[in-house]
């Protein structure tokens, strides 16, 4: 039995009119959602526009919402849907890579992940920095379904049944999903 949505009162609220109800919404999920957009396009500026405007096309469709899933889940598939709009985009392409692998924990922090370097030779650090670099692009070459579940599950360290929610997939698409992605980067990172 699922638990009820504690975002659908609000939601409810929008739909009759009630705008504040949004800020609260962007409250609550701002920060969950710009981690995801942001490792999805690894670009902070444009993270920020896409997570603008996931709830901008949430609001103008605030009346299309139906409670078979949740609220969160109704966002995330909006974002995820501009993701995929933005990585077809010529801009989209053309993004920054980062340097630093950041997780996020079981208690929902979000922490730089520690890479093991065993003495702090340059050529090792080099080495490492090049292989985060080469995991990176690998991981932006996915295609958007296998790219979407590994982020929200491997990155953002999230349950496989949480995110078949917010995909609105089953647990076992999510499971291999997963693991699909997981053969493709090691496949292609055993090639560099």
């Amino acid at each position: 039995m699922s638990l009820p949505d504690p975002d659908l009162p609000l939601w409810q609220e929008l739909q009759q009119g009630k705008d504040s109800a949004l800020d609260t919404l962007m409250e609550r999920h701002q920060g969950g959602l710009f981690n995801f957009i942001y490792r999805y396009v690894l670009n902070e500026q444009d993270a920020r526009d896409l997570l603008q405007e996931t709830f901008v096309r949430a609001y103008f469709k605030r009346h299309q919402f139906q409670p078979r899933a949740k609220v969160s889940s109704w966002l995330y598939r909006i974002a995820l849907n501009l993701c995929r709009d933005h990585a077809r985009s010529r801009s989209g392409k053309e993004g920054r890579l980062t340097e630093s692998l950041v997780v996020r924990s079981e208690d929902g922090v979000e922490r730089e992940r520690d890479i093991a370097i065993p003495n702090s030779n340059p050529a090792e650090i080099a080495q490492t920095n090049e292989t985060l670099l080469i995991l990176e692009r690998i991981i932006q070459a996915l295609p958007h379904d296998l790219k979407a579940a590994f982020i929200l599950t491997v990155l953002e360290n999230r349950s496989h049944k949480e995110c078949a929610e917010l995909l609105d997939i089953s647990v076992k698409a999510v499971e291999t999903r997963v693991y699909r992605a997981r053969k493709i980067l090691e496949e292609k990172l055993s090639r560099n």
